[in-house]
């Protein structure tokens, strides 16, 4: 699903009419009501009559007075610029092929001589107009501390945020479970545990979190830039214990705190304007519009392949590292991050399916467990530093490594029972998210 210019964790579907039984057997020691009422006023249920969109949510962007174009400027920018420089392109080259040959060279010596100066003047006041606009539309992201472009105030986003909040609430409305559900309950109590236990964060202090769980077998979970969290019931199926939700919804909540959503719609606009200058060239300079139009979608493809899709990854790389943060500073068994992804790593091995790094938006399961499982020792002592219960001396992504190895060899024909099954239990023990360790963990 695209959310704001970014593709949310997405794997494989299910079945439509078990995930709310699995979630009620899988995870029922958390909807006991021992879990302690936190009162974290931040917080809002979508079940709530006062639910909705915070005026003063997302503060998590930029908020001097700055100028910046209106939204809907950016809007309309893109494919009225496109359309003018194909028109523009097209009517050079056939003015250029009625020219004759002997006045080609005259006319562009001669009218290059006469107007040089106003050229290079133009050029140069478009040139130092776009450098000012980058230079003085960086900033720094939350926590990592990385420089990037945003082109909009917080209050432009705002407004594109809130109907794209409005049009996901429209979508997914028939689908929607109260807060009474199992389901319901279980991303709300991890959710509240992340955000209670991270309140050293400015941006997850001023975000109000809005959970919604949809009843849908998609195998999906996105976070809006306002905090309004949407998980999907095929979701709460492929996790097989609070640890691997909490480091999900962890790897949401992160792209929300880090401003995501801003920088890349901010990325795509900046790709396009840079990439004006060549679509123009491409219909003023191939001979035919065939021939143009293919070199244009070649242009296309290839910008999102060496741009679009390198930076997405990147944003969702970012994102695991600080999600995993959040997640240690909450007690949860860090080491399920890497198990969760070398675990999809393994059902793909399964399906036989190719999953190809530089033609996704999303880093490769098996790249982003390798990658956690770098980040464990440091995601370890930060967990031990938050006073957290010692964890279970197994180690959850053994198995499924083995299992990998195994097939890989011929040792193992088949894991589709463990693939297919979620736990009934979390298999770590001091670590696991129960009602009563959640109390006294911290």
């Amino acid at each position: 699903m695209f959310v704001f210019g970014r593709i949310a964790v997405s794997v494989c579907s299910v079945g439509r009419t078990s995930w709310p039984q699995t979630v009620a057997r899988q995870f029922r020691f958390t909807t006991d009501g021992k879990l302690p009422q936190m009162r974290l006023l931040q917080v809002k249920r979508a079940g709530d009559a006062s639910a909705g969109v915070s005026a003063g949510a997302a503060r998590c962007f930029h908020t001097s007075g700055r100028c910046a174009a209106p939204p809907l400027f950016w809007l309309l920018f893109k494919p009225i610029a496109k359309i003018s420089v194909v028109i523009s392109g097209r009517v050079f080259r056939q003015w250029w092929k009625v020219l004759p040959k002997e006045k080609r060279g005259d006319i562009f010596a001669g009218h290059l001589k006469r107007h040089y100066g106003k050229y290079l003047g133009t050029a140069a006041v478009i040139g130092g107009t776009v450098t000012v606009y980058y230079f003085t539309h960086l900033q720094r992201t939350p926590i990592t501390n990385r420089e990037r472009f945003i082109a909009f105030t917080p209050n432009q986003f705002n407004s594109i945020a809130d109907v794209e909040y409005n049009m996901h609430l429209e979508q997914f409305a028939e689908d929607l479970v109260g807060p009474d559900h199992p389901g319901y309950k279980l991303v709300s109590n991890i959710t509240d545990w992340l955000v209670k236990n991270n309140q050293d964060i400015p941006q997850v202090r001023d975000i109000t979190w809005t959970v919604h769980v949809v009843d849908h077998p998609v195998k999906n979970a996105f976070v809006l830039p306002h905090g309004q969290i949407f998980v999907f019931g095929g979701m709460l199926e492929t996790v097989t214990n609070p640890h691997q939700l909490g480091i999900i919804l962890g790897h949401e909540m992160a792209h929300a705190i880090l401003g995501h959503a801003a920088e890349q719609v901010s990325f795509l606009q900046l790709v396009d304007c840079l990439s004006i200058c060549v679509v123009a060239a491409i219909w003023a300079l191939f001979p035919s519009d065939w021939m143009a139009l293919l070199s244009h979608w070649l242009q296309n493809k290839f910008a999102k392949l060496l741009l679009e899709m390198p930076y997405s990854r990147m944003l969702e790389t970012e994102a695991d590292e600080v999600g995993l943060q959040l997640a240690a500073k909450a007690c949860f068994d860090v080491r399920e991050s890497a198990a969760f992804w070398e675990r999809m790593a393994l059902q793909d091995d399964m399906e036989e399916k190719v999953d190809l790094d530089w033609l996704s938006t999303h880093p490769t399961h098996e790249q982003r467990a390798q990658h956690l499982e770098q980040l464990l020792p440091q995601a370890i002592e930060l967990r031990k530093s938050c006073q957290c219960l010692p964890l279970n001396t197994e180690d959850p992504l053994r198995p499924f490594r083995a299992l990998r190895e195994g097939l890989k060899t011929g040792e193992v024909q088949t894991a589709r029972v463990l693939i297919g099954t979620p736990l009934q239990k979390s298999s770590t023990q001091g670590g696991t998210v129960v009602a009563q360790n959640l109390t006294d963990e911290k």
